[in-house]
């Protein structure tokens, strides 16, 4: 598994698909200092990832 798999590029509004094929959903997110983990489901399969997002120094908002 590559280190780059939960990985978006910066300004990004694609939601990852799951490994099943299907597109995953958002499901949550927890802040936390100087970053946001956003927490995607799949309805299809169940699986779950978690995408930590950095954020900005410019404007604080997170990179997604």
């Amino acid at each position: 598994m590559s280190a780059f798999e939960n990985l978006l590029l910066p300004g990004s509004t694609e939601l990852p698909d799951c490994r099943c094929g299907a597109e995953m959903h958002l499901f949550g997110a927890k802040p936390c200092e100087g970053t946001e983990i956003r927490i995607f489901r799949c309805d299809t399969c169940h699986h779950e990832l978690q995408v930590t997002v950095w954020q900005t120094p410019e404007t604080g908002a997170g990179l997604f």
